[in-house]
């Protein structure tokens, strides 16, 4: 991302050490020498001066590719290119979770600057994060650069067992051998399956949100009849798929991972770094928590909300509050969520077990608000995607699911929902 930022700003840079003795004797390397190893698109930047000399240069002639099955990804890619390595805008830059509730559309190609524009593949569409030399030129030109990724499928065969969600889902494919090896860095990831098309919208955004942490440059979901129903009921739009909206039979996937929801539990995942994931279960000693935060773009959804609720409506009932030396932040992502949940009259529940509710922002996820730790020895649960050192404060953060985080603050210490309630 350096080099490329680097080559964006008409910069030059090499990777070869060899190159600094003859520095040191006052030799200038040839451009030739400097891209030498460098794909053809960041050759092509380099040598106009960068990506906005490059960028306001005459369309191209598109090359097509030869006839053959295609992914999600390549087709979507394929209708939106304007010349080799870039592709037309479909928003701008609004934050990633608005553009998923009021923008996104099956089919179109999105960028944003941030890590986790994926979001909006849940919807069946490309959405791929971008820095800001980037974003610069998608807002002068139209076009954003892009490499063409290999696609990793996930396909999850059966049905996800009560209780477990998307987040414990996503923790599990953290923990895969295969994805801590590297085997998702850069690639596409194609989330399918059974237990992924029962998954509802908001739930398969938090898929494509974590794509960032699984190592690839983005995710999506094909589209189908929940896609259509989200958009009916969200937006009041109809929305027609249309065929060449899904994979071919025979696409060419880079790997095919299977996983079978049955075994998947619920997850947590350990201080330091989202891959450390385990069953709840498995933790024989439940750390004591001081602080409980759902929100973010990850958990801030419609349905992270309905976890949340379910889980505090029913301790609220039992005469049950958040324990006394724990706080419970929740902050919704946008602001149709508090609408909805004002709606929906869940905020009761809420203020009933002595939660604190927090306005639409990004916030402790990424240290600027509420519900960060503020010293080394405050213990966090926490939904938000990513809990390295420092992310959320100076504190030791564990990633749960929305219900989890729930469960764990009236607990004081890591429950699942299933079982504080059987206690």
């Amino acid at each position: 991302a350096g080099q490329q930022n680097a080559d964006n700003l008409g910069l030059l840079t090499s990777t070869d050490l060899g190159l600094i003795e003859r520095l040191e004797r006052g030799e200038l390397p040839t451009l030739a020498e400097l891209l030498a190893g460098r794909d053809p698109l960041a050759c092509a930047i380099v040598r106009a001066g960068g990506l906005l000399r490059y960028g306001l240069g005459p369309d191209a002639p598109v090359p097509l590719s030869a006839p053959r099955p295609k992914t999600l990804f390549e087709k979507i890619v394929e209708r939106h290119r304007v010349r080799p390595g870039f592709v037309r805008v479909g928003s701008r830059g609004i934050s990633h979770a608005l553009v998923a509730e009021r923008l996104a559309l099956p089919g179109q190609l999105i960028v944003g600057t941030d890590s986790h524009t994926p979001h909006s593949g849940a919807l069946g569409c490309v959405a791929i994060g971008v820095g800001t030399t980037d974003m610069a030129n998608a807002f002068l030109t139209g076009a954003a650069r892009l490499v063409q990724a290999e696609v990793l499928r996930i396909e999850v065969d059966g049905r996800l067992p009560p209780g477990v969600g998307a987040k414990d889902l996503v923790l599990h494919l953290l923990a895969l051998p295969e994805i801590r090896a590297g085997s998702g860095v850069g690639r596409v990831f194609e989330f399918g399956g059974a237990a992924v098309r029962a998954l509802d919208t908001d739930e398969r955004a938090t898929l494509t949100n974590m794509t960032v942490e699984l190592g690839g440059s983005t995710g999506l979901v094909e589209p189908d009849d929940e896609t259509v129903r989200f958009l009916r009921e969200r937006r009041g739009r109809a929305f027609e798929i249309e065929s060449w909206m899904r994979s071919d039979p025979g696409a060419r996937y880079a790997n095919t991972i299977r996983v079978d929801a049955a075994t998947v539990s619920t997850m947590v995942a350990k201080p330091g770094d989202p891959g450390l994931g385990l069953p709840l279960a498995q933790l024989a000693e439940r750390p004591r928590i001081d602080i409980a935060y759902g929100g973010s773009c990850t958990a801030g959804k419609r349905e992270d909300f309905v976890q949340y609720h379910a889980v505090l409506a029913w301790a609220a009932e039992q005469g049950l509050r958040v324990a006394p030396h724990v706080t419970l932040y929740l902050q919704f992502g946008t602001e149709d969520v508090r609408e909805h949940c004002i709606r929906q009259g869940w905020l009761a529940a809420f203020e009933a077990v002595g939660a604190q509710i927090l306005q639409p922002a990004c916030g402790a996820c990424a240290n600027c608000g509420p519900g960060a730790s503020t010293s080394a020895d405050q213990v966090t649960v926490s939904a938000i995607n990513r809990n390295f050192p420092g992310r959320s404060g100076p504190g030791k953060v564990w990633l749960a699911s929305p219900a989890t985080v729930a469960a764990s603050a009236i607990a004081g210490a890591l429950t699942s929902f299933q079982e504080l309630a059987s206690r």
